[in-house]
């Protein structure tokens, strides 16, 4: 049950990103914060959020819909669709020549867990409530829909390409990655915008508390929308340059229970893609809840790896349990990392850096990529 993005002639390129974290938004926060080392846990507001079940949360600093957005088409947006059309309007700002007369050429593939789970709440509990069930504010139905935050962030950007919502959990940054790479490669668009969004809710909180593994008990919810700019080699504009390059995305289905053995299957096979040995990764980055990662899955990496590989920081313990958004945080953890770290396997060469990510309800993945030592 394993996937592979292999024997393509032409890999894709990473040529910007941004984010909107518990840093704040933009990707010069995140990468002070990440530099610094700084945790963004905090309390949360009961007169803001009600009451929700833990007692701390990693929370997009002062962050208003209407306030960042402004009031024009944004009356009842969902949380995490605002987080999303934010960190896309960050990333136009680094790339703002993606964007033609037409909007055709550039598509946009977004990852979420479902939705916005707050966005069902509120729509149940106002049919609930309202004389007849059908007695609910017409602002709300959208946010019902999983594809809300890709669709909202297309339709306030003007990119008219290809538009794609993918919902896989924790690994669903990565499949967004992987379904861009298809897009590129069957020149369905010139380019892609690449994201995932999480939201911050009450009803979140309580989902979250009631299904949540129990080595995922104790850590604190997190929020926010990490995007990366995908690009075809021959196609890149003249004011960017590759951060990156995607060798390979794998992923596979744990159908026996063993999470482990199936990230096991997922490395071998990205590795086998890129036609890349082991020892030749400078980074290996795990998943994680917003704590320390899963033992077996640290251990794997580390045994496979090398413990210098996996000695990067952790991204999810400064800015909790992202979720959908956590594999693609973990890889603008990495782009920030290789910028702005010196090489200390000794040479000049690229880095390879590898992501996995280990959803609880059995998908896994992991992508391996390329950082060039003259990136930016």
């Amino acid at each position: 049950m394993l996937s592979t993005g292999a024997g393509r002639p032409q890999r894709p390129v990473i040529t910007a990103w941004s984010a909107v974290s518990p840093f704040g938004v933009g990707r010069e926060p995140f990468e002070r914060g990440l530099s610094a080392g700084r945790t963004t846990a905090r309390r949360p507001d009961t007169d803001v959020w009600g009451v929700v079940a833990e007692p701390l949360a990693h929370l997009v600093p002062d962050f208003e819909v209407r306030q960042v957005l402004g009031k024009a088409g944004t009356r009842g947006l969902d949380r995490a669709t605002g987080l999303a059309i934010t960190a896309v309007r960050e990333l136009l700002r680094h790339a703002p020549d993606i964007v033609d007369d037409s909007g055709l050429t550039t598509g946009i593939v977004l990852g979420t867990t479902a939705g916005s789970a707050q966005g069902y709440a509120d729509v149940t509990r106002a049919s609930f409530e309202g004389r007849r069930p059908q007695d609910v504010p017409p602002v709300a139905i959208p946010n019902m829909a999983m594809n809300r935050a890709t669709s909202a962030s297309a339709i306030f950007h003007g990119l008219r390409g290809p538009n794609s919502t993918l919902a896989a959990g924790r690994v669903s940054g990565l499949m967004a990655l992987e379904h861009g790479r298809r897009l590129l490669a069957q020149h369905r668009a010139d380019r892609v915008v690449v994201g995932a969004t999480e939201e911050y809710s009450q009803a979140r909180s309580w989902l979250e508390h009631h299904r949540r593994h129990a080595r995922d008990a104790d850590a604190a919810l997190g929020e926010g929308s990490a995007v990366l700019l995908l690009e075809r080699p021959d196609g890149i504009g003249a004011e960017r340059t590759v951060l990156a390059e995607v060798l390979a995305v794998t992923s596979c289905i744990d159908v026996d229970g063993d999470p482990v053995a199936a990230l096991r299957s997922c490395l071998s096979a990205v590795l086998d893609a890129a036609a890349v040995a082991a020892g030749d990764v400078w980074a290996a980055m795990p998943s994680s809840c917003g704590g320390t990662p899963d033992p077996g899955e640290a251990r794997l990496l580390k045994d496979t790896f090398g413990t210098e590989a996996v000695s990067r920081p952790a991204i999810g313990s400064l800015i909790g349990d992202t979720s959908a958004a956590a594999s693609l945080f973990q890889i603008a953890a990495l782009l920030s990392t290789a910028q702005h770290a010196a090489d200390d396997r000794g040479h000049d060469g690229d880095r390879l850096a590898l992501v996995s990510a280990v959803d609880p309800d059995g998908a896994v993945a992991c992508a391996l990529l390329r950082l060039p030592s003259s990136g930016r």
